[in-house]
């Protein structure tokens, strides 16, 4: 099966969800006109990183409700990255998938946290994989990309399509040289490819973009790197630096032939 995506990878608007969201329809607009049939938000995209500030937690519904009307308006997939929920008094990081009908397909808690997240957000209880008229799709954010077994108790289940909005950056400070950035962008394709070649999975990358100032003023770098990654074909596309931009492909979630699901090492 073929399908187009298009990842936007985003500037975000620190603590401005009502800037973020018209933003957000802007591109989705775009992407469906130019024939998408999924477009991918980062991590974050509604509101930034809220480092436990809880005062947009609230109107998360009503974020998920505006870009369900989205989807249906443009008939388009959407997943719009992710923002923080509250439940039985516990904080959560969580992304969804919406149908092009405005419809929710399913919805994923981030599992692995970065450190300064475990100061306010809960993992998630696992890996969420769920039907889409592209088959069974799966959900992570930014850091799970790093753990393997996420990836292979997806597969597990089925899954051919798993998409990552994503929030990777590193501080200014540590930006010492050019092979330091070098090293940053080596990583996130590595683990890009390596995640779809040995899981024989469509693998859909969506980073944000530009710098984040901090409350302390210490500046991170967002490192980019929007990507869709192929068993066979590697990488599809792929945003080449950190500016805003978005990207699209056409892409085939079909088996391949002869493909061998992974072994787990016990």
């Amino acid at each position: 099966m073929q399908l187009k995506i298009a990842l936007v990878q985003l500037e975000i608007a620190p603590m401005d969800p009502l800037k973020n969201l018209a933003r957000m329809e802007e591109f989705t607009q775009q992407a469906s006109a130019a024939g998408a049939d999924l477009v991918v938000f980062p991590e974050d995209a509604v509101c930034g990183p809220l480092a436990g500030q809880t005062a947009f937690v609230h109107y998360a519904p009503e974020y998920l409700q505006r870009m369900q009307a989205l989807a249906l308006r443009y008939h388009i997939d959407v997943v719009p990255g992710s923002w923080t929920v509250a439940e039985n008094g516990l904080l959560y990081n969580q992304t969804h998938y919406i149908n092009a009908d405005g419809s929710l397909a399913g919805w994923y808690r981030k599992v692995n946290l970065w450190d300064t997240e475990k100061l306010h957000i809960t993992p998630g209880a696992g890996v969420s994989v769920f039907p889409t008229r592209f088959g069974l799709t799966g959900l992570i954010i930014c850091w799970d990309i790093s753990f393997p077994e996420m990836f292979l108790a997806m597969r597990a289940q089925g899954v051919r399509l798993v998409i990552s909005p994503t929030y990777w950056s590193f501080p200014k400070k540590a930006m010492r040289s050019e092979a330091k950035l070098d090293d940053e962008v080596l990583l996130i394709d590595s683990l890009c490819t390596t995640r779809a070649f040995e899981n024989n999975i469509l693998f859909a990358y969506c980073n944000a973009a530009g710098e984040l100032v901090n409350p302390d003023g210490s500046v991170a770098v967002l490192s980019g790197r929007s990507q869709v990654t192929h068993p066979l074909d590697k990488v599809l596309v792929q945003c080449e630096e950190n500016a805003e931009e978005m990207i699209m492909c056409n892409a085939a979630l079909a088996p391949l032939p002869g493909s061998v699901d992974p072994v787990p090492v016990i």
